[in-house]
């Protein structure tokens, strides 16, 4: 099996995704609308951020909180319940477990917070979220209070669609340390209330350190969001997080009665994801960056952020693969594994078939750390060796393997392969 045959092999593992999800009744894009080195290329042209293994285009600003939900190291998120003042058709909390309970069953966030400091968890970022928050105004307000007391410097925010703000409830929220507020902005076509979010917008402009505007970029309403960029820059908000617009397996009739497509090739790499907001929609990415590009041409000041689906599953493949390098054992198990950069997966170099031996024997007699599967067969090697094998074996192709540590029932690890992609000169990767 040559480099070409194994990557087709783990296509046919993306063919029966698609197929799974064409079930949930919104069929895919027939090619991918927005290539993944896009993304670069737009953060180029605009002098932007391109982050977290290119899954995180930015400028000008972006939250503290946003930086550590790619890692999902010291930040947590509470709700208190599900319910909510809208009932949006990409809403993706019916994949939230026991959702149903929380439709109609309250938690005690403050209480949970002070088991978990007290069983010694660390937070640099808290928030606290929904359903709507400020269905429980009183509570957020004591969560956000208490999170201070025990967390000094805490980065605090609060998720909220406006719908239950006014002037006394910002007042509350400021006094109780909140850092961050983040409107969840819903597209005009079935939001009555969203001049009240603007004009809360300016009152918590003036009243809380940072005020962001989260929204998922829905394909076709890019003149909408336009609009909503150059409001929210007059107004004065800090950021704009621009989401990739997902299908959260529900409603399926309101996604196909707006012409929705799901996005071909919808993961970097396909593999089972925490994450349950759904499967990216077709276009999504590609209004985003067009979104990049405007707010730089237009010069906005405010900070501009496109949150990929990809850069929401960082977190987990970090946390996954984060007991590597900490390791001594891992790593000497796997000494041809490594990261690259800030991309969370685990990489080496690949030679396949014909390829493998020869890179093998170079491998051997260079003393560079080899693993070879004569069944496949395939040669592994570190990342960074691979320009000197390619010196040494001319004629050999060499791919990136990225993987993922999955730690198993007994408390040992195994290492995952989730992608290959051919290997470009000095190591770096072809999306």
């Amino acid at each position: 099996m040559n480099l070409e045959e194994h990557v087709r092999m783990l296509g046919e593992a993306e063919e029966d995704f698609e197929l799974a999800m064409g079930k949930h009744g919104v069929p895919f894009e027939e090619a991918e609308s927005s290539p993944r080195p896009k993304r670069e290329l737009v953060a180029r042209r605009c002098a932007c951020h391109c982050e977290n293994g290119g899954s995180s285009i930015w400028r000008n600003w972006i939250s503290p909180a946003c930086l550590a939900c790619r890692t999902g190291e010291g930040t947590g998120s509470l709700f208190v319940d599900l319910r909510c003042t809208k009932s949006c058709y990409f809403c993706f909390n019916a994949n939230q477990p026991h959702c149903e309970h929380f439709r109609s069953h309250e938690r005690d966030i403050v209480l949970e917070l002070e088991q978990a400091h007290a069983a010694g968890a660390s937070y640099r970022c808290l928030a606290v979220t929904g359903g709507e928050p400020l269905l429980h105004k009183e509570r957020v307000a004591a969560f956000f209070k208490r999170a201070v007391d025990l967390y000094p410097g805490v980065h605090t925010r609060l998720y909220t669609n406006g719908d239950l703000l006014d002037e006394r409830v910002i007042a509350d929220l400021a006094e109780s340390g909140l850092v961050e507020i983040r409107f969840s902005v819903k597209p005009r076509d079935f939001d009555s209330c969203q001049e009240h979010a603007f004009a809360m917008m300016e009152k918590a402009v003036a009243a809380l350190p940072d005020v962001v505007v989260e929204v998922p970029v829905i394909p076709g309403t890019l003149d909408e969001m336009k609009a909503l960029l150059r409001r929210a820059a007059a107004i004065g908000v800090r950021g704009v997080n621009l989401l990739e617009f997902c299908f959260p397996l529900t409603n399926a009739e309101e996604f196909c009665a707006r012409g929705l497509k799901l996005r071909k090739q919808p993961y970097r790499f396909l593999y089972d994801y925490w994450y349950n907001g759904g499967v990216p929609v077709a276009r999504s990415e590609c209004e985003a960056l067009e979104l990049v590009e405007f707010a730089a041409a237009e010069n906005l000041e405010m900070g501009i952020h496109y949150c990929s689906a990809d850069n929401r599953n960082s977190a987990q493949v970090n946390l996954q693969n984060k007991p590597f390098a900490a390791s001594p054992g891992l790593q000497a198990a796997y000494p041809w594994m490594g990261r690259s950069g800030d991309d969370p997966f685990l990489k080496c170099a690949k030679a396949f078939g014909d390829d493998a031996a020869a890179v093998r024997d170079w491998a051997a007699d260079t003393g560079v750390p080899c693993d070879f599967n004569p069944t496949v067969p395939s040669a592994a090697i570190p990342c960074t060796c691979a320009p000197a094998a390619r010196e040494a074996c001319p004629s050999a192709v060499l791919g990136e393997s990225s993987n993922v540590l999955e730690e198993q029932p007994d408390g040992s690890f195994c290492m995952r392969e989730v992608g290959v992609r051919e290997l470009a000169d000095q190591g770096s990767e072809k999306n």
